[in-house]
């Protein structure tokens, strides 16, 4: 497990806008954050400055009045107990992470606030009563994570006509497991597919998913979002699809920056960014039961041409031209 304290210093300028002037800190006291990831530092650093700027942009600034303490655990999830423990004995006044690291948050204090950087459904896995009261300890960003497999498994169709056999992976830590598959299987079944979900929750679990699907020859690979651990282990995942000759897809555009075929989903960076307004607001003396869970305004269709020419597919113009980004 990899720890860090740090005292942040972000390049360039951040302008305060009026809608966030309420949420100044108050002057000569310094707000400490503890958050922990699943993945490793070089993985997360994107999202932890996307988080961190929109804290700054609300007044909160390593080296003047906040101290963020964070800890990862390089794809091991039975390290995240003891990370949260040693970021709750440094006194926070606020925990942050994704609803995977949240869950083990919430099971070790109900009094410190959490804010969710991403969740795909913070109801279902037990956090907060209602989007709209989350009525606890717990509030922050939604990622809609089980609409958006639906989606990808559409797009699957589109770019291969025949699409009769899709491998769903699914992480059984991450507590909207059924709901996605749900999701995904009625999508699926509109076009005639099946689906069939293999479950992985380490890298071992991923490489014996893999030597099944050798033999069972499905279409193409799903692999769903809201689990740290895939999100970490992407290169794998593109690297084992890729070699078994399978469009895979995903819902984060880093998962396409790694070589899946395509990605589509919430913006990442634009959730831990937003995430900050949970937080700005709590660390002035808001409480999370009252701070209503918001959800993605922002989506990306992220295309790896590089990873369609690997597997000789042509995407289709149609589809290009509705891509936010294309990678040659």
């Amino acid at each position: 497990m990899n720890r860090r304290r740090v005292v942040i210093a972000m390049v360039g300028g951040a302008l305060v806008h009026p809608s966030i002037a309420s949420a100044q800190p108050r002057t000569g006291k310094t707000y400490r954050i503890g958050s922990a990831y699943l993945a490793r530092e070089t993985t997360t650093r994107t999202y932890e400055a996307a988080f961190l700027a929109g804290l700054r942009e609300r007044g909160f600034e390593g080296g003047r009045n906040l101290i963020y303490d964070v800890r990862h655990c390089d794809n091991d999830p039975a390290c995240l107990p003891a990370a949260v423990d040693e970021l709750i004995a440094l006194k926070p006044d606020l925990l942050a992470g994704i609803e995977q690291v949240a869950r083990v948050m919430r099971s070790k204090t109900a009094l410190i606030p959490i804010v969710l950087t991403a969740s795909s459904d913070p109801v279902a896995a037990g956090l907060v009563k209602t989007l709209s009261r989350p009525g606890g300890n717990v509030t922050g960003m939604a990622a809609l994570t089980e609409m958006m497999a639906a989606k990808q498994v559409e797009m699957l169709g589109e770019l291969l006509p025949r699409l009769s056999y899709v491998a769903l992976v699914l992480d059984p830590e991450v507590s909207t497991m059924a709901v996605i598959e749900q999701h995904v299987r009625a999508a699926a079944q509109a076009r005639r597919a099946r689906v069939v979900t293999y479950l992985a929750k380490d890298r071992a679990g991923l490489e014996r998913a893999f030597a099944q699907m050798e033999r069972d020859r499905p279409d193409a690979v799903l692999s769903s979002a809201g689990s740290g651990m895939f999100f970490g282990q992407r290169h794998f995942i593109a690297e084992s699809a890729l070699r078994l000759r399978l469009p895979c897809s995903g819902g984060a555009a880093a998962l396409s920056e790694a070589g899946y075929l395509f990605s589509y989903g919430a913006d990442l960076h634009e959730l831990f960014r937003r995430a900050a307004s949970h937080a700005a607001r709590i660390l002035q003396g808001a409480k999370p039961a009252d701070l209503p869970i918001e959800q993605p305004t922002k989506f990306e269709l992220v295309i790896n041409l590089k990873t369609a020419k690997a597997l000789g597919l042509t995407i289709p113009q149609s589809v290009l031209l509705r891509a936010d980004e294309v990678i040659e």
